[in-house]
């Protein structure tokens, strides 16, 4: 049997490219914004964004985040000062809210295309005022969202926009540019070994305007700008140069593998008649996995159908299940806003296995497996159960008032065929009968 497993990393081997490593080796330059770092950040902006605007490769999409967030929220935010969200969106997105000095003000999201809902953030916004700093949408899943209306809230409501888009790189808009090309904000993509831009570890910060590119490149080197002297709140955030070799030689691929992972999308929907998909939008996304809802009927045998699933050698996920308002340490640290919405997508999302080394077929023989598992699960649920009864009465309370159908059964000789019929009393202290009326 074929085994599929969900996630599969692809990224270039780095014993095909020893003439570049030599490279590395004698140039003496190992970090600190070196030539390989510089020659993919030129070509990214090239070939990724049609030469718009700049990018910046960093250390990973988490460090990238941070310090986009904390220069979109006024570099030096006050205390209390909130990045809006959406529930349905990686940890990392929150944490790095939190670690640039504000706390996360988690949303609902859309029930089509699980992105942050436009009405939750209106309605944030005007709640909240001037205490959101900045408003952080992830692009769920590699999707293609709506940029314009967030250049509209930066144009009404004064704040910040970072757009977390981890899954996004080899995206492609509306108008068939790199995702977020001419953003005046920034976009952080992932180039986690994950991902399908797959490095080993890696972001890139991009954004439609150059000067904030050099803004955040000073940041992201410990805030230092031309001497080691800080002029803005830095940290150590640079791509080494082994690193931006690998991301160099996935660069020259990247456009191979985005199609053919959009054609095992395109697969996998003509296969999944009948559960609901995503709303997608762009002409192509840079797909990691895929994401289907489970009808909500069968959302309560996820782990069952799941199961099924994996005893014909598929592996499945549940991103993003918990979302974000359901995990521990943003229940007790996070602003949280009702979440029904992301509540009942999270409950019911099954992910599915997209891969560089996947078919067609196989996209197929997933879908089929999908289906035939559903369709076991809701005979499953069909079946009336036969439930053991526990109890053919139950009183609440042991005082005088529940303990007088006992006296009553008593004095009739009835109180052995009720007990034996089963009798449960619910009483808090240690004995019944006495009542604490009057006392």
């Amino acid at each position: 049997m074929n085994r599929l497993p969900l996630i599969a990393p692809n990224p270039p081997r780095l014993s095909e490219h020893l003439d570049a490593l030599r490279r590395v080796e004698a140039s003496g330059v190992f970090s600190n914004n070196g030539p390989e770092v510089q020659r993919f950040e030129a070509a990214a902006t090239r070939d990724l964004f049609g030469g718009h605007g700049a990018s910046l490769a960093v250390g990973n999409a988490t460090l990238g985040l941070m310090i986009a967030i904390r220069a979109a929220a006024g570099m030096n935010p006050r205390p209390g000062t909130l990045a809006l969200m959406p529930a349905m969106t990686f940890a990392a997105t929150a944490h790095a809210a939190a670690w640039a000095g504000l706390t996360p003000l988690i949303c609902d999201v859309d029930p089509d295309d699980w992105g942050a809902c436009a009405a939750a953030e209106e309605r944030a916004l005007a709640t909240y005022g001037d205490r959101i700093g900045v408003v952080v949408p992830y692009a769920t899943f590699g999707n293609a969202i709506d940029l314009e209306r967030y250049e509209d809230y930066r144009r009404r409501f004064g704040v910040g926009v970072v757009v977390d888009a981890a899954s996004s790189l080899g995206t492609r808009d509306s108008r068939g540019e790199g995702f977020g090309a001419r953003a005046p904000f920034a976009i952080v993509h992932s180039m986690h070994a994950t991902k399908t831009f797959a490095v080993a570890e890696g972001g890139l910060i991009h954004s439609g305007d150059a000067g904030l590119i050099a803004t955040l490149r000073v940041m992201a080197n410990f805030g230092f700008d031309g001497s080691r002297s800080a002029t803005l709140p830095g940290i150590n955030a640079k791509l080494p140069e082994v690193l931006a070799v690998m991301a160099q030689a996935k660069l020259a691929e990247i456009e191979r593998v985005a199609d053919h992972r959009a054609a095992l999308e395109t697969a996998y929907r003509g296969a999944l008649a009948g559960l609901q998909l995503q709303r997608v939008s762009g002409t192509r996304r840079a797909t990691q996995f895929m994401a289907v809802l489970l009808p909500a009927n069968l959302a309560h045998a996820r782990d069952a159908i799941a199961a099924r699933i994996a005893e014909d050698g598929i592996a499945t996920g549940c991103y993003f299940s918990p979302h974000l308002a359901q995990q521990p340490w943003f229940q007790a640290t996070a602003t949280i806003a009702p979440t029904p919405v992301a509540d009942a997508v999270a409950a019911r999302m099954l992910s599915l296995p997209i891969t560089d080394a996947m078919t067609v077929d196989d996209a197929v023989r997933v879908a089929d497996a999908v289906q035939r598992a559903c369709r076991e699960a809701d005979r499953v649920a069909a079946v009336p159960s036969a439930a053991q009864r526990i109890a053919s009465v139950i009183v609440i309370g042991g005082g005088p008032a529940g303990t007088a159908m006992l006296t009553a059964a008593t004095k009739r000789g009835q109180l052995p065929a009720l007990a034996a019929s089963g009798l449960v009393v619910v009483e808090r202290s240690d004995a019944i009968g006495g009542g604490q009326l009057g006392r």
